[in-house]
């Protein structure tokens, strides 16, 4: 007769425990605090634009050498009184609640109780808390000094024992509008909204709107020295959709092979697997977090400014990071069932990728690829910006000149609607292309 297998020991972690049952009160209690940290600082930001005269500009928040201590505490304090009288923001994130006896709502007693022990307990809790071998609700303010009762309790799911009043009547709800309120009205002020200055500029705005919709067209293919110019509308958009097809095949065929070393499901079977796959990831935000823009800067430094070549590069280097970035993330959304029929078949993993994983991914693939190659058209017009190369030479080109021809915005009009011609014809294209693929 067999005999049962004994369970394995466990080997007790107080520690542990205890962090992971006051976890939720913690990360609860650390996002109102933030919240109110927000506040203090909008607060100031309205006192030092209202009522303060004078302002250092470059440091708008500058207080003196008590002052953050101030802030510091008081935003505490605030904290701690928020989550010993009302249902807080971070409570309800958290799905926690005050309750008092038989999960009735707390007497004002008890909370006024919670609250002066929060306020006493809040230095010797982490002392007691790795001193202690009791568990971790003996430790903290909501048991009594006795440990007899627990007046105030946090807990999750409980399940109310009357009728919940609407959101916006509760404190949470009032306190969640007036903040998304005061955020609204604090956006308003530091991105310097002046919808007055709309209608005082009005009269140059509309001399402007006027000589736009005056497209001119006269060197959309006019010779290389036609006039002085250097450049035709046809030539710098040719060499724009080249510059996007250059970065979009190249960095497809870089893309493809790094992202299944960013991808979970190939990668995450050693540590060393583990490793590459973080490297991968990190190295994938990383570069995606910078904008092409200032990439460009950096290949026009070094192979010249105006170059071509140099928006080409950083198209490139950015369509690798967002490629490798979307195909590893369809690697890790395949189908697991194919690659373990594989796989019981005796196949080695690089045959499981061949015959399990490429199949599965290859029509996203292509319908990722031709969506960057619209997406990289787009970026290439503005890449001559910082010396990229692109149509954008032609349209920067004609806006300094401004004050040197007369139809000058009527060129720059032209430039536009040659570069929206061709920027809806691509993306017809590959449309229908994602639509056959798919």
């Amino acid at each position: 007769m067999r005999t049962p297998k004994k369970s394995k020991y466990v080997k007790p972690r107080p520690i542990r425990d205890r962090f992971d049952a006051i976890r939720p009160r913690f990360f609860a209690f650390m996002l109102d605090w933030m919240i109110w940290g927000y506040i203090a600082y909008a607060v100031m930001y309205f006192l030092q634009r209202y009522w303060w005269r004078y302002v250092d500009f470059y440091n708008p928040l500058k207080l003196p050498a008590w002052g953050w201590p101030v802030v510091i505490l008081g935003t505490l304090e605030m904290a701690l009184l928020t989550h010993a009288f009302t249902q807080s923001p971070g409570m309800a994130a958290f799905r926690l609640r005050l309750v008092g006896t038989d999960l009735q709502d707390p007497t004002w007693a008890m909370r006024i109780h919670r609250f002066l022990r929060m306020n006493l307990m809040l230095l010797v809790q982490p002392v007691l808390f790795f001193q202690s071998k009791r568990g971790p609700e003996r430790l903290m303010h909501d048991s009594a000094a006795t440990g007899i009762v627990i007046p105030i309790a946090l807990l999750k799911d409980v399940i109310p024992t009357k009728k919940p009043r609407p959101w916006f009547l509760t404190y949470r709800g009032i306190f969640i509008v007036l903040l998304l309120a005061m955020t609204f009205w604090l956006g308003w002020l530091v991105s310097k909204m002046a919808p007055s200055k709309l209608v005082s500029g009005w009269s140059y705005a509309s001399r402007i709107w006027g000589e736009l919709f005056d497209i001119r067209l006269n060197y959309l293919f006019a010779d290389v020295n036609t006039k002085g110019l250097l450049f035709s509308i046809s030539y710098y958009m040719a060499e724009t959709i080249f510059m996007a097809l250059f970065a979009t095949a190249l960095g497809t065929l870089l893309a493809f092979p790094l992202s299944f070393l960013a991808a979970r499901n190939i990668m995450g079977f050693s540590p060393l697997g583990w490793g590459i796959y973080l490297i991968m990831r990190f190295l994938f935000n990383a570069i995606r977090s910078i904008e092409s823009l200032l990439i460009a800067v950096i290949f026009a430094v070094w192979v010249g400014f105006g170059n071509p070549f140099a928006g080409s590069l950083a198209l490139l280097i950015h369509t690798v990071a967002a490629l490798g970035k979307l195909f590893s993330e369809q690697v890790e959304s395949v189908d697991p069932g194919p690659l373990e029929a594989i796989a019981a078949s005796g196949a080695r993993r690089w045959q499981v990728v061949i015959y399990g994983v490429i199949p599965q991914i290859i029509p996203s693939y292509l319908a990722f690829t031709l969506y960057r190659w619209d997406i990289n058209i787009r970026m290439a017009t503005v890449i001559a910006l910082v010396g990229g190369g692109g149509i954008g030479t032609l349209l920067f080109y004609w806006k300094n000149e401004v004050g040197r021809y007369a139809d000058a915005w009527g060129q720059v009009a032209g430039v536009v609607v040659a570069i929206i011609a061709v920027v809806w014809v691509m993306d017809y294209i590959s449309g229908r292309i994602r639509e056959k693929i798919g």
